[in-house]
């Protein structure tokens, strides 16, 4: 996998520790619980992407259009392509989002399903709410953990990864092996970047296994929450079905 260190803290590699600190390791961060953490989402930068502009504070240097970036530690993944494999896919997800002009956020994480939000209305209006298909994948190279969020333009790329999951049949997901990577297409807005994946056959190293079957027993009853704003992944506001 391709990835440019950008930030020191956000290597995946673990220095040794010294051995006249060995009293110090795991202090510190006793007080952590899941709610203090935030799950790192594999984003990818657009045109308006803030990551991109100096003059922001998501900025983050070396970052280019298309790129593959963990919104967590703005780590530069290139655009791939990535050896993955899914420990979590999620049932789709509703999510309102305070307008931008009213300074954005989250307003309601979880609407339900039959919500009227989530519904068209009868002059073609688009839903208040924003439908999500959201997975926990593992970089195979590095067995990094990190989420994929995907909606609007990306709900048929979710579906496509859906049916690729499901005509595998019984076999444990995390069995499955793809390629992901970034891929610039045309919409009614200019080019934007989305994820595109591949099937590329099935996991059978053993000690790979037994760290998918970890973290697929990790989050399976874990709600997965993450971090994110409309339109984060996608350069277009329309959702297409």
């Amino acid at each position: 996998m391709a990835k440019e260190k950008k930030d020191a803290l956000a290597t995946t590699e673990t220095p040794a520790v010294p051995a006249f600190l060995e009293k110090y390791v795991g202090k510190g961060t006793e007080h952590f619980q899941k709610d203090d953490l935030q799950i790192p989402r594999l984003a990818l930068a657009q045109g308006l992407s803030p990551q991109l502009n100096p003059e922001q504070p998501e900025y983050i240097k070396g970052l280019v259009i298309g790129s593959g970036f963990n919104n967590a530690t703005n780590e530069i993944y290139d655009r791939g392509p990535w050896d993955i494999a899914i420990v979590k896919a999620d049932r789709p997800r509703w999510v309102e989002f305070i307008p931008r002009e009213q300074g954005g956020g989250i307003k309601d994480p979880n609407v339900p399903y039959d919500d009227p939000r989530t519904q068209w209305g009868a002059n073609g209006e688009k839903p208040i709410a924003t439908k999500f298909y959201d997975y926990i994948i593992v970089f195979l190279d590095t067995k990094e953990t990190i989420a994929i969020s995907l909606s609007r333009t990306g709900i048929k790329v979710a579906k496509k990864l859906n049916t690729m999951i499901y005509k595998r049949g019984p076999l444990p997901l995390f069995m499955g092996k793809y390629s992901a990577r970034s891929v610039m297409v045309k919409g009614k807005k200019g080019d934007y970047a989305t994820f595109a994946f591949v099937n590329d056959g099935f996991i059978e190293d053993e000690e790979m296994l037994k760290f998918l079957a970890e973290q697929f027993d990790t989050f399976k009853n874990k709600e997965v929450v993450i971090d994110r704003e409309p339109g984060d992944d996608t350069g277009e506001d329309d959702e297409e079905v």
